[in-house]
């Protein structure tokens, strides 16, 4: 069929009126309490259009604050992406083949949120050493079985093999991480087949329900471990100086920070103030509520101890050419 561009402009004209009984969705046509009626409604025609969107609501439990009021973000990362990917499981009913795409990468950035704050929360619980200059690592294999030898190497472990298993079978699904988030790498190969494939070694379908079961199992893990270490007030961390979320931030600073190479092109009596340096510049540069003139570095043995006032938050010290930073054990 020929379309001209008058054609198609007024096609389209008519067919976002004709269409938007689709934004109905979720909810069915019969459904007409006030929250499905908004949900399924367009913004009003006002002349700003980001003061809408960032002020509060009549409706008052969708006013979702941005900032945490001094909690740790880990609780609003983990719980978002595990309750979004329940939620997308749940209403994947109609329409699997694409509610596949937001569910897996939903599952997947899940689990790696998890394993990253469970291995923080537990090497800070147990003076467990950081290498300074670590880079994220997106593979969950990886991630699981550096969490499985943090846990054994502290008698800590009370995982089976099948924790680990569903682990490795959903990266293997996903290992790049981007598999379900775009249609092509970086080289233009498509992530996905276009079509079914007769190659045995690609999986022809995945079961939402199955992968729902296996989150729970790991949800179910790694939260109650979290509970233990973190998010009440008889939790490991609570009234320690890792509470403050502030602090947290400024170990991630230190562990993620280049400031190794700094170091070891330092001389002796440089390296005390080169790390309270760098330890203003992250303060500055992540707006950390720590007042830079509160910090003092030290020399501690074969390191250096950082204190916020009198409290004591970790050592850096070096190991051939590279540096790490150890807590103090909060576990007898």
């Amino acid at each position: 069929m020929e379309y001209t561009k008058k054609q198609i402009k007024y096609n389209w004209e008519k067919n976002i009126k004709d269409f938007t009984d689709k934004l109905q969705y979720p909810y069915s046509e019969n459904n007409q309490s006030d929250l499905a009626k908004r949900l399924s409604s367009l913004p009003e025609e006002t002349v700003d259009k980001t003061s809408p969107l960032t002020s509060y609501s009549e409706v008052t439990d969708y006013n979702a604050p941005i900032g945490q009021e001094y909690d740790d973000y880990q609780y609003s990362y983990e719980e978002g992406y595990f309750k979004a990917f329940k939620l997308t499981i749940a209403g994947s009913g109609n329409d699997s083949e694409s509610f596949l795409m937001p569910a897996l990468f939903l599952a997947r950035h899940y689990i790696e949120l998890s394993l990253k704050d469970e291995i923080t929360n537990v090497s800070i619980a147990t003076g467990t050493s950081f290498k300074v200059g670590n880079k994220d690592n997106h593979c969950l294999t990886d991630l699981s079985i550096s969490f499985k030898k943090l846990l054994e190497e502290n008698s800590l472990n009370i995982l089976h093999s099948k924790f680990f298993d569903i682990v490795q079978a959903i990266d293997a699904l996903s290992p790049k991480s981007d598999e379900f988030r775009y249609t092509t790498d970086l080289s233009g190969k498509y992530n996905l087949p276009i079509a079914f494939t007769d190659d045995n070694k690609l999986p022809k379908v995945i079961n939402l329900i199955v992968l729902g079961q296996y989150i729970n199992y790991i949800y179910l893990h790694l939260y109650s471990l979290y509970f233990i270490l973190e998010d009440n007030e008889e939790s490991l961390l609570t009234d320690t100086i890792f509470e403050n979320p502030y602090v947290k931030g400024l170990l991630y600073g230190i562990v993620h920070s280049n400031i190794s190479k700094t170091l070891n092109k330092s001389s002796e009596d440089q390296i005390a103030s080169k790390i309270k340096n760098c330890i203003s510049s992250i303060i500055s540069n992540n707006n950390l509520t720590i007042d830079s003139s509160d910090i003092k570095v030290d020399r501690y043995d074969d390191g250096y101890q950082v204190l916020l006032n009198s409290s004591k938050l970790f050592i850096l010290f070096k190991n051939d050419r590279s540096w790490f930073l150890k807590t103090r054990p909060l576990i007898r």
